[in-house]
């Protein structure tokens, strides 16, 4: 036991950071399970719905990505929106703009997607770095504003998400860019379609699941590579953990804060372009889906990490795309949401757990043969 003791206390913070996210999702799924059992319902049902929805109901359906294909879409997603708000983190700014970094991101997308028209292996790369580009202008511009004229950062980001919707639905996509000033006879409200060279095709007839899993898994790899092994990632760090201490040494901490949020606007406008040139094909005429927002669930469950933002996301993927096969039993999709929110709740009161396995680590201590070795008794 003693030997147990000891191997707990030099990994106590690993093995806890790794399990908090676990215990909180477990959390959301039981008080989930709580509320369908109060209607009347059955909860582990409900559950087995929610997987074969997710999963498909075979091993054939799995491999096919029929139903699996549409979790790692929405995962892949929320992955981008997540790992922009982890990014803003890390440099100690909280990013609540994500959602409208990701509708400028889908605008740009969809006005270069219609008027390129070369091969897709040269569309593509141009339409995302164009995305790239005004995206993360339009995230810097928040941290601009901080260094600047000392404007925090909550507050300008959510002030450009409403700057965001009210240019881009209310005037672009109504105005110069509807689809009815190119196309009179068309049905449809939003902006023209994106040509087919501009399209992610799907990456299988079964499914919708197209290369936005892939842009996923590069922008998690450079953001991991970009953070705990650059110079750059260090220097935003350090501002995240300690400003005036990384300013004493030397660090240019507004030019790193205004860096760290181009970086979160273009995650999160890649975002945007991924649905639509995946799966949208056009700007339409109310384009509200919320990933923005829910890249801080992301990232707050993943523990602002980019891996763990990754793992989360692709989770919380499955779990919406599942969640719909809920609605056979009457239980709404949104229960999704009520895991999620959930798994918020016992993340954020993370503090008040880790309090309780210290003072078990003190009554074990009370025990002699408990003590670590060269601790007072």
């Amino acid at each position: 036991m003693a030997e147990f003791v000891n191997w707990w206390y030099k990994r106590r913070e690993n093995i806890l950071d790794f399990m908090m996210p676990i215990l909180a999702v477990l959390a959301g799924f039981l008080v989930a399970a709580l509320m369908i059992k109060a209607t009347g319902k059955s909860p582990l049902e409900a559950y087995k719905l929610l997987l074969q929805g997710a999963l498909g109901h075979n091993w054939q359906e799995f491999i096919s990505l029929g139903l699996a294909g549409e979790g790692l879409l929405k995962g892949s997603i929320l992955a981008l929106t997540g790992l922009s708000v982890t990014v803003a983190f890390k440099a100690g700014l909280f990013n609540i703009g994500a959602e409208g970094q990701f509708l400028v991101g889908a605008i740009t997308a969809a006005y270069f997607g219609f008027k390129l028209n070369f091969s897709p292996w040269i569309n593509i790369p141009l339409i995302l770095l164009a995305v790239i580009i005004i995206s993360g202008l339009y995230g810097a511009l928040a941290a601009y504003l901080k260094v600047k004229k000392g404007v925090h950062e909550v507050i300008t980001t959510i002030m450009l998400n409403w700057t965001a919707v009210h240019l881009i639905e209310n005037w672009l996509v109504v105005g110069p860019f509807s689809i009815l000033r190119f196309f009179p006879r068309a049905i449809r409200a939003g902006t023209p379609y994106v040509n087919d060279n501009s399209r992610l095709m799907p990456l299988m007839e079964t499914t919708r699941l197209n290369a936005s899993i892939f842009i996923a898994l590069i922008a998690v790899i450079i953001v991991f590579y970009l953070l705990y092994k650059t110079v750059i990632g260090y220097e935003i760090q350090s501002i995240g953990k300690n400003i005036e201490a990384a300013r004493y040494s030397g660090i240019d901490t507004g030019k790193s804060m205004i860096l760290s949020m181009f970086i979160a606007g273009a995650l999160a406008g890649l975002a945007g372009a991924c649905m639509i040139l995946g799966t949208e094909k056009q700007y339409p005429g109310v384009f509200r889906p919320g990933y923005g927002f829910d890249g801080i669930a992301m990232a707050l469950i993943g523990l602002t990490h980019p891996i763990g933002t990754f793992i989360t996301s692709l989770f919380f993927g499955f779990v919406r795309a599942g969640a719909t096969s809920m609605q056979l039993m009457g239980i709404h999709k949104t229960f999704a949401d009520i895991i999620q929110g959930t798994a918020i709740l016992f993340v954020a009161s993370q503090v008040g757990f880790r309090y309780l396995v210290y003072l078990l680590e003190v009554k074990l201590k009370k025990k002699k043969h408990l003590v670590k070795p060269g601790e007072p008794k």
